[in-house]
């Protein structure tokens, strides 16, 4: 176990940790979340997988944003190797924070397009010069 946290934590693989600290965080949460539903069903009586009447989103949901987001993300991911990480984040949290201020029927100011190019920019470049430079963390 020594030799492989010793191994695990080279400056090699430090990129390496934060995605391996969020994943344990998702996976933890979702055994939370798995257990609250177990006793919640206990409680009440019913059955803990339930399809009769069961609506994945709630009626009415933003359909736009929630797809949207799931495309944006998937793209992003394409695009890190090709961009690399500020590049890639200069655009898609731009692309983001475009698409969330989008409101029906509206279409977009040019200060809610300037504030997020401004937050895309300063955000991104801010996020790597703090782990390149300061904490000697290499990104994607």
């Amino acid at each position: 176990m020594q030799q492989f946290l010793r191994e695990w934590l080279k400056i090699r693989n430090m990129h390496l940790f934060f995605p391996y600290l969020i994943a344990s965080i998702c996976a933890l949460l979702f055994v939370i979340i798995l257990i609250q539903r177990a006793i919640k069903c206990k409680k009440d009586g019913t059955p803990f997988i339930n399809f009769k009447n069961y609506h994945f989103f709630k009626p009415g949901y933003d359909k736009v944003k929630l797809w949207g987001s799931l495309v944006l993300f998937i793209l992003y991911i394409i695009a890190l190797p090709e961009l690399h990480f500020a590049w890639a984040s200069v655009i898609f949290i731009f692309l983001f924070n475009v698409l969330f201020d989008m409101k029906p029927g509206k279409l977009f100011d040019i200060k809610s397009i300037l504030i997020s190019a401004v937050i895309a920019f300063v955000g991104s470049w801010g996020v790597w010069y703090l782990f390149y430079q300061v904490f000697n963390i290499t990104l994607p």
